[in-house]
C-alpha cells in the first residue's frame, strides 16, 4: 500500500467515526520504540537564517517514525507542520520568545494594561513569518508521502494567559471589565490566525491532519485548549471562557478540543460547545491512566467522541469490553512493532463496524 493509499484508507474510516451516531466504535493509532535520529536543541538554530534547515531536521525524525509504521493499519496520518514549542501560539500577537532545548515560551507582553494597544495581528510579525515560511518550505519537501497539517490554536481565555501572565487570574476579579475586552478582541485575533494556518495546510476529502496526534479531522476549528481554566474554578470559566468559546465555535461546523485530565471541572461545560467531535484527553503525569480513569473522565465529557492516551497496551486489552459505551480514539503506547499489530487488529475486531456512505 502506497502512503497515499493507507491515507486515504485512513480517512475513510475517520469520517465513518464522527459520522457515527452510536457509540462502541473505535480508532486506534500505535506508538512505540523505534530508531530515529535525535533532535537537535532549538536554541542552536539562528531560526532567521536556518529555519529550513530546522524543519529539515524535524522531516527526517518524522519520516523515521513513518517507515516504523508504515506496514500498519491503524489510523496515524503522516503529517507534519513547523513547530517550536508553545509561544507560538501566541507570539504572532507580538510577545517576546524564550527559545529552550526542545521548546519555547511565551514572554507576558501587556505588562500594564495600557499595552493591549501593542496587540495586533500583523502579517509581516516574525512568529508569522516563521510559520508561514514554515509552511511554505514544507510544501517543497512534499513527495507524496505526508500531508501539512494544522498546527492549531488556543481558546482566546488560554492566549490571555500567555500575553497577561499570572496577573491575569487577578483581573478576573479586579477589573472584569477590561478581562472582557482582551477577549473579545482574541476571539476574533484568534480566527483571524487559524484561518491563516488552514489556508496553508492541505485540505483533504473535506478535513485536514490535525498535528499533536497526527489524525485527521472534518474541517472545524481545531485543536483548541484553555489549561488556563484547569487554574480556575467553573464560573470564571463560564464568564470568561465558555461564552466566547461558543462564538467561536458557531463559525465552523466541527469543533475540536484539547484538555487535561489533572482537573476536568469545567470540561462537563466544553463538552456542551456547538459541533463538538472530539474531545482529547490529556495524560498528565502523576494522575491514573486514562482506562483505569474511565469513570472520571466519561463523567466529565457528556456524549463526545473522546481521544484517549493508553500508557499500557495490555490495559486496552483488559478493559476494552468496558469501554463501548462510548466512541472513542485510542492512542496507544505498545512495547514493540509486534505488540502495536496485535493490539491494531484487536481493536479492529471489537470495534463497531463502521457505516461507509460515501
Amino acid at each position: 500500500m502506497t502512503p497515499a493509499e493507507k491515507i486515504q484508507r485512513t480517512i475513510r474510516r475517520s469520517k465513518a467515526f464522527y459520522a457515527a451516531t452510536t457509540p462502541g466504535h473505535f480508532l486506534i493509532q500505535t506508538r512505540f520504540p523505534h530508531d530515529r535520529p535525535a533532535m537537535p536543541a532549538l536554541t542552536d538554530f539562528d531560526l532567521d537564517r536556518e529555519l529550513e534547515r530546522w524543519l529539515d531536521h524535524q522531516l527526517e525524525c518524522s519520516r523515521a517514525t513513518w517507515a516504523a509504521g508504515a506496514d500498519l493499519d491503524d489510523d496515524r496520518v503522516p503529517c507534519l507542520c513547523p513547530r517550536f514549542g508553545i509561544a507560538e501560539h501566541s507570539a504572532w500577537l507580538g510577545s517576546e520568545v524564550l527559545l529552550q532545548h526542545d521548546t519555547c515560551l511565551p514572554i507576558p507582553l501587556i505588562v500594564d494594561k495600557k499595552d493591549l494597544q501593542r496587540v495586533r495581528c500583523d502579517e509581516h510579525n516574525r512568529w508569522f513569518q516563521y510559520m508561514q515560511r514554515g509552511y511554505r518550505y514544507l510544501k517543497t519537501r512534499q513527495s507524496g508521502d505526508f500531508l501539512l497539517s494544522v498546527r492549531g490554536t488556543m481558546a482566546p481565555m488560554d492566549i490571555a494567559n500567555a500575553l497577561r501572565g499570572d496577573e491575569l487570574f487577578y483581573d478576573f476579579y479586579d477589573d472584569t471589565a477590561f478581562v472582557h475586552r482582551l477577549m473579545r478582541f482574541l476571539s476574533t485575533a484568534v480566527l483571524w490566525y487559524y484561518r491563516h494556518l488552514l489556508s496553508w495546510a492541505d485540505e483533504v476529502e473535506g478535513g485536514y491532519a490535525m498535528f499533536l496526534s497526527d489524525f485527521w479531522f472534518p474541517a472545524g476549528l481545531g485543536h483548541l485548549s484553555n489549561d488556563a481554566a484547569m487554574l480556575c474554578n467553573a464560573q470564571i470559566y463560564e464568564v470568561f471562557g465558555f461564552p466566547y468559546e461558543r462564538e467561536m465555535c458557531l463559525q465552523f461546523p466541527h469543533t475540536l478540543y484539547h484538555v487535561h485530565n489533572e482537573k476536568m471541572h469545567f470540561v462537563p461545560r466544553v463538552a456542551e460547545l456547538p459541533g463538538m467531535r472530539l474531545l482529547q484527553v490529556s495524560w498528565d503525569p502523576k494522575t491514573p491512566c486514562h482506562l483505569l480513569d474511565r469513570d472520571h473522565i466519561f463523567s466529565a465529557t457528556g456524549q463526545a467522541a473522546l481521544m484517549l492516551h493508553v500508557t499500557d497496551s495490555d490495559h486496552l486489552r483488559e478493559h476494552i469490553t468496558e469501554l463501548s459505551g462510548r466512541n472513542i480514539f485510542f492512542i496507544a503506547d505498545c512495547r514493540d512493532h509486534q505488540d502495536a499489530a496485535d493490539l491494531i487488529a484487536l481493536v479492529r475486531s471489537r470495534s463497531k463496524p463502521f457505516r461507509f456512505t460515501y
